[in-house]
């Protein structure tokens, strides 16, 4: 049916469990990057996610021979790519740098949402549209929201009990 996308991985349990073991991942590394300066664990854990994150966008396209639909140039596309970079970066990179910095639990699980979320979105295709450009303009803003707030509830707590200094 036109514009209903489908699991690249042939079933919608499957597609989940890949996306939340890439969520746990993140998570995992997220722990780990907290005895480093709070800026190069963001750095250290917000790469690699987008950089896998876009990789899997590729893959799962391709391996679908899903043709890539017309964005009006590869100026566009570049574009496209460099704001799901940007904002795949900072959704992990911020978590990775509350946990680091404060050792707010939110962190990881902020980080475990938005890669499961994003990757549960790239592994499903199909439809009349391409899902990096919906993703990048509808999904990401929301996860970078979500994973801001998250973990800004928790500092503004944590900080009026005296549990963290600024």
């Amino acid at each position: 049916m036109p514009g209903q996308p489908w699991p690249v991985l042939g079933s919608t349990a499957l597609t989940l469990a890949v996306a939340a073991s890439a969520g746990l991942v993140a998570a995992l590394a997220t722990f780990r990057a907290a005895d480093k300066p709070p800026r190069r664990a963001a750095a250290l854990v917000g790469v690699p996610v987008a950089v896998a994150s876009l990789a899997l966008w590729w893959v799962a396209r391709y391996s679908a021979a899903y043709p890539f639909p017309d964005y009006g140039g590869l100026h566009v596309l570049a574009g496209w790519l460099a704001l799901a970079f940007v904002v795949l970066a900072a959704q992990v990179g911020l978590a990775a740098y509350a946990f680091a910095r404060w050792q707010l639990v939110a962190g990881p699980v902020a980080a475990f949402a938005a890669v499961t979320a994003t990757w549960y979105y790239f592994l499903r295709i199909g439809g009349e549209t391409d899902v990096l450009w919906l993703w990048a303009a509808l999904a990401a803003p929301v996860l970078l929201a979500a994973t801001a707030l998250t973990v800004g509830i928790e500092y503004g707590a944590r900080r009026a009990a005296g549990q963290v200094e600024a």
